[in-house]
């Protein structure tokens, strides 16, 4: 089930009308990783990005790298909405494009630059506060 660079394993309640899985080859710690679960891989390739809520909907696992970089960005966000006056205070605003939403995806996510930490916390809740708008169509909002 492993992949060069390491896979991301959604770990999903088991479907209780699919059949019973086997599982005695296997050691005490992987029978108890699978029981009564359904383990559905994703396997990355360079550049995709698996985002997801991470609540108890979302229970998954990742399997270690043997090579490369893996980059993580945990998130946590509120569903409360965002005053509008908080977007004024950021660099670029309420997205409005689809090329403002892929600018937004640069600058908050992958922009590879020295910032000072004032300057990367600021990055870090404008992102926060921008998620729903990055995440959702335009026609949407």
């Amino acid at each position: 089930m492993s992949s060069s660079l390491s896979d991301f394993v959604f770990n999903d309640p088991k479907d209780p009308d699919a059949p019973e899985e086997d599982l005695r080859h296997m050691s005490l710690e992987e029978q108890l990783r699978r029981t009564g679960r359904k383990l559905t891989p994703f396997h990355p390739t360079r550049g995709a990005a698996v985002i997801f809520s991470s609540g108890w909907e979302n229970m998954h696992e990742v399997e270690k790298i043997t090579h490369g970089i893996r980059y993580a960005v945990p998130a946590f966000f509120t569903t409360c909405p965002v005053p509008e006056a908080a977007y004024d205070q950021m660099v670029a605003g309420k997205p409005k494009t689809d090329e403002d939403i892929a600018d937004d995806w640069l600058h908050l996510l992958l922009a590879h630059r020295p910032e000072s930490p004032m300057e990367g916390a600021g990055r870090v809740r404008e992102l926060l506060m921008k998620w729903h708008y990055m995440c959702t169509p335009l026609s949407m909002h």
